[in-house]
């Protein structure tokens, strides 16, 4: 019997990819026979590893979202509740900064005296309805955080105080509270004030204030 007489190994990759090449269902068999079948497993494995990270960053991005969401509503409460620190020690805070007299909050967060909240928000609304104010100026004012009547300590004229609360005060806080105040001289014809409340306020910010006639008042942690 004469001995199986194999080609060069050159010569037989050659072969064996030309085969491959011809009929490419021998490719798969041929793989097998040459890798492990950890390694076969690979393209399986690294596209559920890919699967896997997309399901991670879309998690991730969905707990981002809520975080953020989170943060806002924080804030919103947080905002909230230095209103209502405001509109309850409003009289002293003013009286202090002022020396005003007669401080009554007649818009806000806080339950007002009935009779002076609606006597302003019927002063506002019919300032609407005769051209006075615009419809965005009706809004403006109802949106303004609290709104405080007071009396002048020498004249007792009455001072209208636009109010902007805020954890940190920053330049919209300052044009809502001078844009109020605004308002409430167009409506009223009487002396109004713009007054900026909260924790802190950065120097650019407290500048901004200044130029913008708006008065900051710290408000204590």
């Amino acid at each position: 019997m004469t001995a199986l007489q194999l080609p060069e190994p050159r010569e037989f990759i050659q072969y064996v990819i030309a085969a491959v090449e011809a009929n490419p269902d021998l490719r798969e068999p041929l793989l097998r026979a040459l890798l492990t079948e950890e390694f076969l497993q690979m393209p399986v494995r690294v596209a559920r590893i890919e699967k896997d990270v997309g399901t991670l960053t879309e998690r991730f991005g969905t707990l981002t979202e809520d975080v953020d969401k989170l943060k806002d509503d924080v804030g919103w409460l947080r905002g909230k509740a230095h209103e209502t620190d405001f509109s309850r020690t409003a009289t002293s805070l003013l009286n202090r900064e002022f020396g005003f007299r007669r401080t009554r909050v007649v818009h806000g967060n806080v339950v007002a005296v009935p009779r002076y909240a609606e006597e302003f928000a019927d002063s506002i609304a019919g300032a609407a309805e005769d051209g006075t104010i615009s419809d965005e100026q009706l809004q403006r004012i109802f949106a303004t955080d609290v709104i405080v009547q007071c009396r002048h300590p020498q004249s007792s004229e009455l001072v209208w105080v636009a109010v902007e609360v805020s954890g940190r005060v920053d330049e919209d806080d300052i044009n809502r509270a001078v844009q109020s105040a605004q308002i409430l001289r167009a409506v009223f014809g009487q002396e109004a004030l713009s007054v900026v409340v909260g924790e802190r306020i950065d120097s650019h910010d407290a500048a901004r204030a200044q130029q913008s006639g708006a008065v900051f008042i710290p408000l204590a942690e």
